[in-house]
């Protein structure tokens, strides 16, 4: 881990949209950059029906996979460093090979410092997203067997991921032009607003207000004019 000593660049989370060339399972892109300022207290990880293939960068560039999370975990500390990664509605039937992490190894410690690398860490990222492979569905099941394969694969069961699932579909439309509250909660599949907000509060630890001010569209800074960032930008949030 780095103290906020060794950085000039301000801390930031972002999603882009997958390359084109890339499996169906791949969800998005991510690269999340802090100092302790975005992972302060009160914060955490949301709820998700996503499994999260991460690189963190440091003394050693280490990858990982993470099951889907069926609850907003709060963190025990703040985050300090850089970690990228992709997020997947599946399993991969592996891991990247150990080749693939020298180019993100490097645009990891080039980002830690300046946005100036984004693009290279993208393109690195890009490359791991179309390398992955992913088994195909099995035929149909009974409904048993699936909910079985369910919780043998992601941890959590069906519904929950189901569940889960409807709750990452209501961030995406808090992050473009949303209707009021009230209409948003209906066209996201809840009974009502109040069902919404216990929902946003038990996956995200936050209300809807809140999370819809967080997904608010930001002004892009020069280091984000670059096409291959711009135009698949999904999410960006900084400190700032």
């Amino acid at each position: 881990m780095l103290s906020s000593d060794n950085w000039v660049a301000v801390p930031l989370y972002l999603e882009l949209a997958p390359p084109a060339d890339a499996a169906a399972q791949v969800a998005h892109l991510f690269v999340f950059r802090d100092t302790g300022a975005l992972s302060g207290r009160g914060s955490g990880r949301f709820a998700t029906d996503l499994f999260t293939l991460s690189v963190t960068g440091g003394d050693r560039t280490q990858i990982s996979l993470a099951p889907p999370r069926p609850d907003f975990t709060r963190r025990q500390s703040s985050f300090c460093g850089i970690v990228a990664g992709l997020r997947l509605s599946a399993r991969p039937e592996h891991m990247p090979e150990a080749a693939t992490l020298t180019p993100l190894a490097l645009a990891l410690a080039r980002v830690r410092e300046s946005d100036d690398g984004l693009p290279s860490l993208v393109s690195a990222l890009d490359d791991v997203a179309c390398r992955l492979s992913f088994a195909a569905r099995p035929k149909a099941v009974s409904d048993r067997t699936e909910r079985r394969r369910t919780r043998a694969d992601t941890g959590i069961s069906r519904r929950r991921l189901t569940a889960t699932r409807r709750f990452r579909r209501l961030l995406e439309q808090l992050a473009g032009p949303t209707p009021p509250l009230s209409d948003l909660a209906l066209d996201a599949g809840y009974y009502d607003q109040s069902h919404m907000s216990a929902v946003c509060r038990a996956y995200a630890g936050r209300p809807p207000g809140a999370l819809r001010s967080l997904a608010t569209p930001r002004p892009f800074g020069l280091s984000l004019q670059d096409a291959r960032l711009k135009n698949r930008l999904r999410l960006l949030i900084t400190d700032e």
